[in-house]
């Protein structure tokens, strides 16, 4: 039977025996009811209508204790959740950089919300949360509102937070899963920005121009040789060599920055002719960390084209050189892709590279139909995979060598060269029956 304590003038705590654990200790549920004191119309309820509504909470809540429809949702606030939410699930099972998104997603969360019981966690409360969050203004003072990929992103943390709620017996259900984000209009071509086979040709062509690596677009005197090549690296703290690799390691093998700038010259088989992807890596409070791929499937095996190995080589051969020259400055992480002292590459480095050589290639073109695009570093990546589809590669094959948890991801990004392959096939049965008829 439910026991009844009265704590003050407007408020009791309810307390439901539920046995007694392995070691014998009492275990109990308790609550705090607080009864409305006046009746609808202002009046002082009487005390025998107060007790009456006291028991019959009591009497409920006992009901669901001991059939388990009751959760420690119904008293613990948000904020309490979160916090163990990140030391008993995130801490444990998040990569650093998940790690330090979902912190700060939950203290919005918080500032928000973190007051409220995670039961008042309503489909409609948190429908409004959302929809509010698809107008607020960048902090950045743009006057853009968020993207809808970063609301989602942002909804993706907070329903992770209360299914696990629901698998700790918090919640009975995740009220998220019945919350919408409607998508702005935005075109299938805008969705991702990448380079066409010509345009893709033009850029390889681009890196093979020294003058394009540098801040005015111009030198002061060419490059033939290795030895000028090394002391210009020496007094720029650069290599037009390692970032023509770079390139090219990108848009012949689709991976991500952070897995590139990971490799070692251990990854790469110059025999087998393979680059292996097992880790990557990323910015966590302003410190860059080699932590595991993004998924199970992210870590492979990629084939090279000799054209990339042969880069390879002639960095490898260069940087050996310049490590000697450097001495006991060198750092040796046995990265391929380096600072001036042989740290990885900075994650910024390779982005403001590409724009470089993009805007210079472009300044020297007097046709304006001839230029460039400038897309994001990522673009290499759908640029990849794009022409491979184009090419009609099988897709299995495709979502393999960009290391995507399945096919479905790789079908839905890059859905605008599958219509492209549908447009030619339609041709390709016209040509065929018109023929035949």
């Amino acid at each position: 039977m439910a026991y009844i304590k009265k704590k003050s003038e407007s408020a009791y705590l309810i307390t439901v025996s539920c046995g007694r654990n392995s070691v014998g200790k009492k275990i109990t549920r308790s609550v705090t009811f607080t009864p409305e004191l006046l009746t609808k119309t202002g009046k002082q309820k009487a005390r025998t209508v107060i007790e009456r509504e006291v028991n019959a909470f009591a009497a409920d809540f006992e009901r669901k204790i001991l059939t388990g429809q009751y959760t420690d949702g119904q008293t613990m606030t948000f904020e309490k959740y979160a916090a163990k939410y990140l030391a008993e699930y995130a801490e444990e099972n998040q990569a650093p950089r998940t790690l330090q998104s979902t912190q700060s997603a939950i203290n919005e969360f918080i500032s928000a919300f973190g007051y409220m019981t995670l039961e008042n966690l309503t489909p409609l409360y948190l429908q409004e949360y959302v929809n509010t969050l698809l107008k607020r203004k960048k902090s950045d003072g743009s006057g853009e509102t968020l993207s809808c990929g970063t609301v989602k992103r942002k909804a993706a943390v907070l329903s992770a937070m209360l299914s696990q709620a629901v698998r700790w017996n918090l919640l009975t259900a995740n009220p998220m899963e019945r919350v919408q984000i409607k998508a702005p209009d935005t075109p299938e071509d805008e969705k991702i920005v990448f380079f066409s086979q010509p345009e893709a040709e033009h850029f390889l062509e681009a890196l093979n121009n020294p003058a394009y690596y540098t801040a005015s677009g111009r030198l002061a005197h060419p490059l033939n040789t290795t030895a000028q090549r090394l002391d210009d690296l020496r007094a720029n703290r650069r290599s037009m060599t390692q970032y023509k690799f770079f390139f090219y390691l990108a848009i012949f093998t689709g991976c991500r920055r952070g897995e590139l700038i990971a490799l070692t010259w251990d990854d790469l088989n110059f025999e087998k002719a393979t680059v292996s992807i097992m880790k990557s890596v990323c910015r966590v409070k302003k410190k860059l960390i080699v932590k595991s791929t993004k998924t199970k499937k992210s870590a492979r095996l990629i084939s090279l084209p000799a054209i990339v190995l042969s880069l390879a080589r002639e960095w490898k051969k260069e940087q050996a050189y310049y490590r000697l020259s450097i001495g006991s400055q060198w750092k040796d992480g046995g990265y391929i892709f380096t600072r001036w002292n042989g740290e990885m590459m900075g994650l910024e480095t390779p982005y403001q590279i590409l724009h470089r050589v993009i805007n210079n290639y472009n300044a020297a073109q007097t046709d304006e139909s001839a230029r460039l695009p400038l897309i994001p570093l990522h673009g290499l990546r759908h640029t990849a995979a794009t022409l491979l589809i184009g090419s009609n590669v099988d897709i299995r094959t495709v979502s393999s060598r960009l290391g995507h948890a399945d096919v479905t991801t790789t079908l839905n990004i890059y859905s605008h060269a599958l219509k492209e392959l549908d447009r030619k096939a339609a041709d390709t049965l016209e040509n065929v029956l018109t023929n035949k008829a």
